[in-house]
C-alpha cells in the first residue's frame, strides 16, 4: 500500500492549513550581544496552566532561527487589527524588524508591544524538533492582557474579529 502522506503537494497542505483561523503573534527576544530578533507566528497555543507553559513554531531557515534557540527568554506579542503591516515585516527575512512599532522594553531589554491584545513574557524550557519547525515551550514568568481585539490569520489574510469571512 503506497503512503500517500508522501504524495501530498505542499501547495494543496498549505491551502488547507489555511483554513483554520489562527491567531497572529510577533515574537520578540535580544541576543547576548543586545541585537533585536523577531518573528511572526501564527502557530501559537497555550501548553499547560501548571508549570504556565505556552508553545510557538519557529521555522528553522528564519534567519532569526540560532538566536531563540539559545535564547534564555522571549516575549510573546498577540497582534491587533493595528499591528498587520508589522506583523508582515516581521514574517519577512532581511528587514529592519524594529524601525517601526512602537516597542517598549522589559527590565532585561526585551522589546514588546504595549498596546498588544496580549503580552506573554517567557523563559525558554524547551526546544523540540519538529520537520521543518521548531517548537519553542516558553514557561511563562508574567502576562498581561491588553483592551483591544486579536486579529486573525485566514486563508492567507488577516481577519478581525466580528468580520465575516470571503
Amino acid at each position: 500500500m503506497t503512503d500517500r502522506m508522501h504524495e501530498l503537494d505542499p501547495a494543496t497542505f498549505r491551502s488547507v492549513l489555511g483554513r483554520f483561523p489562527s491567531g497572529v503573534t510577533i515574537v520578540t527576544t535580544r541576543s547576548e550581544s543586545g541585537t533585536l530578533h523577531g518573528f511572526t507566528a501564527s502557530s501559537f497555543a497555550s501548553l499547560s496552566l501548571d508549570p504556565p507553559l505556552i508553545l510557538v513554531c519557529l521555522d528553522r531557515r528564519a534567519n532569526c532561527f540560532p538566536v531563540f534557540q539559545a535564547a534564555e527568554r522571549f516575549v510573546v506579542n498577540i497582534a491587533t487589527p493595528a499591528h498587520a503591516d508589522l506583523a508582515i515585516k516581521f514574517a519577512t527575512k532581511g528587514e529592519n524588524k524594529f524601525a517601526e512599532g512602537n516597542f517598549e522594553f522589559d527590565e532585561e531589554g526585551h522589546p514588546l508591544l504595549p498596546d498588544a491584545a496580549a503580552v506573554i513574557r517567557c523563559e525558554l524550557e524547551q526546544v523540540v524538533p519538529g520537520g521543518d519547525h521548531v517548537i519553542l515551550i516558553g514557561r511563562v514568568h508574567d502576562a498581561r492582557a491588553g483592551s483591544d481585539e486579536p486579529v486573525m490569520w485566514y486563508r492567507g489574510d488577516f481577519l478581525h474579529l466580528g468580520e465575516s469571512a470571503a
